[in-house]
């Protein structure tokens, strides 16, 4: 006698194959953690800093312009958008661990202004650091939105206080610190984080505070788009099916280095998603005697002062060249250009090197210029006396009416700077003619036109509104000869305060001064 099936259940094919699936999840989930551990992070080499950092959100220390740029960020999870791009160093010394961030964004908006708040809401930066790399689930985070609000976790087993934690000695500075709100603009073009963290905060994970040469910890830096363009990227990538940042096992790999790494070494990749990178000031004394030598050699093609010649481009011209840094000048002297008139140069080494210094001299900006006045000084008198910010703006802070002032050291000659302040153009620049017009309810306004059609007018006013007028509106419209920019700075201001004014726009050097 055969026993009935007591306790059997058939089920359909498709539920035993549900049933099947359920029972693969965690196989599956091991699976792709084991994935993401195989896959080999991102390296990065932190300097030391050999200089004084100063927490201000200006990038101009020596340090940092030495420093290399962490590879270009990964937009894990793009789906459509901007691929707006990140620049990203690090450096270190006895004390700190150095952070900045330079985010390229035509659409920054921040309003949250409560300590530890949603700040991931605004465009905003991250740092995720795991000091331990036998422990890299021991992790701290230090998140800043773009007007400088701050939250901080402490993802690690020995904190058992509140989800927030509080860092100690932590400094930070935004480019739009302090405001009590940022409204996207027609003029966004960047914002910059920097930042330092004391090593004290990490002693109980990492091996050493502060770090030996050699030390390994695991990081990964993040940024988050704002409300219009919502992107979301990282330094080191984040492989699927991991959905969230905090995911410590795609930290990419950093390295405390006690001593920057060769020059050559530093300047492979030295291209990015900005541009080339800035390099130290012409050396004077080199360019001075470099001068000797080009005037000797160079002027038949190229011209005097890099004035344009006969055969070849003006070399102090303002404009981009192809050959920038000193290596690939010097290359290009010593070695001709194939396929130009370009020659190779028996000049010794030391004679060819004394010319790249002088040529440099020609196209040096205000930036990189030695400056007599004070520059926090300057900064007052632009924001005061002066008037300057009643029409311009720097780093967020003055008016719209004329051009953002805050790349102005790195894109114009110390001349062109004095020349502005007290020299009129003779034609007002593109984009701010100025004009005066009647308004319907007959109040007379000035402004600069920003477009304008057959049928309407856009005026930016020295009220600091835009009028969208049309054309029938208007009464009495007169185009005005001279630009609204004064001449006569210089005579409003002391002879000293005047230097302080143009020290503070000559160190105005934005992401084009790397």
């Amino acid at each position: 006698m055969v026993a009935p099936n007591v306790g059997r259940v058939a089920l359909p094919a498709a539920g035993l194959i549900s049933v099947m699936m359920a029972a693969m999840r965690p196989l599956l989930f091991l699976l792709s953690a084991a994935a993401l551990w195989a896959q080999s992070p991102p390296e990065y080499r932190i300097q030391r800093a050999t200089s004084k950092i100063i927490i201000d959100g200006k990038i101009e220390e020596p340090a940092w312009q030495t420093a290399p740029a962490m590879t270009p960020f990964v937009f894990n999870w793009f789906t459509s958008g901007d691929k707006e791009p990140t620049e990203a160093k690090l450096l270190w010394d006895d004390d700190n661990l150095y952070v900045y961030w330079r985010a390229s964004d035509r659409h920054i908006s921040a309003y949250e202004l409560k300590r530890h708040g949603p700040v991931s809401r605004d465009d905003c930066i991250e740092i995720f650091i795991s000091p331990n790399p036998a422990k890299i689930k021991n992790y701290y985070t230090f998140e800043i939105n773009a007007i400088g609000t701050m939250l901080n976790r402490a993802r690690t087993d020995w904190w058992t206080g509140p989800p927030t934690w509080e860092p100690e000695g932590v400094q930070y500075r935004t480019t739009f610190q302090g405001m009590p709100k940022k409204d996207e603009s027609p003029d966004d073009r960047e914002w910059i984080v920097e930042m330092s963290i004391p090593l004290k905060n990490f002693a109980r994970d990492a091996a050493h505070t502060p770090p030996i040469d050699g030390d390994e910890w695991r990081l990964n830096l993040q940024r988050l788009g704002g409300k219009t363009n919502p992107q979301s990227s990282t330094w080191s990538p984040i492989p699927a099916p991991a959905r969230s940042f905090h995911t410590p096992e795609a930290f990419g790999k950093v390295i405390f280095a006690a001593q920057a790494a060769p020059e050559s070494r530093q300047r492979r990749g030295g291209r990015n998603a900005f541009g080339p990178r800035r390099e130290p000031p012409p050396d004077a004394a080199a360019a001075a005697a470099g001068k000797e030598i080009y005037n000797r050699s160079c002027t038949m093609c190229h011209g005097i002062n890099g004035a344009e010649g006969d055969r070849a481009p003006a070399l102090a011209a303002q404009r981009r060249y192809l050959r920038q840094t000193r290596e690939e000048l010097f290359d290009a002297i010593k070695n001709g250009i194939k396929g130009t008139l370009m020659p190779a140069s028996p000049m010794p080494e030391a004679d060819v090197r004394k010319t790249v210094e002088y040529i440099r001299s020609l196209r040096a900006t205000a930036i990189d210029v030695p400056v007599t006045g004070d520059v926090q000084r300057g900064e007052a008198l632009f924001h005061g006396k002066a008037g300057c910010a009643q029409c311009h703006m720097v780093n967020g802070r003055g008016g719209l009416i004329g051009p953002d002032l805050s790349t102005i050291g790195g894109e114009r000659k110390m001349e062109d700077l004095r020349n502005a302040l007290t020299q009129a153009k003779p034609i007002p620049p593109r984009g701010y003619q100025p004009v005066t017009w009647k308004a319907p309810d007959g109040r007379t306004l000035r402004g600069v036109v920003k477009n304008e059609n057959n049928f309407s007018l856009q005026i930016l006013g020295v009220d600091q509104k835009l009028h969208l007028l049309l054309r029938e509106e208007i009464k009495d419209l007169k185009y005005e000869e001279k630009s609204l920019m004064p001449t006569d700075v210089h005579k409003k201001l002391s002879r000293s305060e005047f230097e302080d004014l143009v020290a503070f726009l000559s160190r105005q050097s934005g992401r084009r001064t790397r």
